[in-house]
């Protein structure tokens, strides 16, 4: 089934795994191409018409696993979410001290989890290790067979977004990642594309920004919370901070 015909243009996926095999040519649900490796597990988590959407780069080895296993609501940010809290809680998203794990459930209304490439990527490294962070992400954009499932899978669930969404959260601060992510929104947007600083742009209404990755292997990421603007993370904190609109995601489901 082709995906496009199961969303709305004014939703994104409901709560749920989701029936995508556009990069999938045959049954099997692997692709290893070259040093990449797809596994065909997608799935979204909390509102299809949700005020903000909230993105990591794709599923890590930890939460590709929790597939196979266990509920379907803890699959998401595994081992990361109390880093995604902190980070959500100072962008506004969530009240402070509140956790996210209470709102990656279908019930949700206002807050929409997922990733760039809905699938599990990863790459296969010089010390013979599948990879699916860190070096990876930014590569993921230059290296053909990668960039081909970035670009579709961008194009498949990243425009249109519904009218409800006003803030795109992007997970990921490196400078390769972000000129990746921000030529890829412009390739989407086209002339609705407008730059408003290093670590955000703008199609429309809607506003995209970069924050600290909550894995446990961004070394970067206490510096960034604390927001010192002399230092290059805290920079970028500040950059965000600036950018991000007025929510009421804070006020309830």
């Amino acid at each position: 089934m082709d995906v496009q015909s199961t969303l709305s243009h004014a939703q994104l996926p409901t709560h749920g795994p989701i029936a995508c095999r556009k990069c999938f040519s045959n049954a099997e649900p692997v692709i290893d191409e070259g040093p990449w490796r797809a596994v065909n597990d997608p799935g979204a988590w909390g509102s299809h018409s949700p005020e903000v959407l909230v993105l990591g780069f794709s599923k890590g080895f930890t939460q590709a696993l929790a597939v196979r296993s266990g509920p379907f609501e803890a699959i998401p940010f595994k081992r990361m979410r109390p880093r995604l809290s902190e980070v959500l809680q100072v962008l506004g998203v969530l009240r402070k001290g509140e956790q996210v794990d209470i709102r990656m459930v279908a019930t949700e209304r206002a807050i929409a989890f997922g990733s760039l490439v809905r699938c599990s990527l990863s790459r296969y490294d010089a010390k013979k290790k599948h990879l699916c962070t860190g070096e990876i992400m930014a590569k993921a954009f230059t290296e053909p067979v990668a960039a081909s499932i970035v670009k579709r899978c961008a194009e498949t669930y990243l425009k249109p977004l519904p009218p409800s969404v006003k803030l795109v959260v992007m997970l990921g601060t490196d400078d390769r990642y972000m000129k990746g992510c921000r030529q890829m929104v412009q390739a989407l947007y086209g002339t609705a594309f407008t730059s408003l600083n290093e670590v955000a742009y703008q199609t429309g209404p809607v506003i995209w920004v970069h924050v600290s990755h909550p894995s446990g292997l961004n070394g970067y990421h206490g510096e960034w919370m604390a927001g010192n603007p002399t230092t290059k993370q805290g920079r970028k904190h500040r950059l965000a901070m600036g950018v991000v609109p007025t929510l009421t995601t804070v006020r309830g489901r």
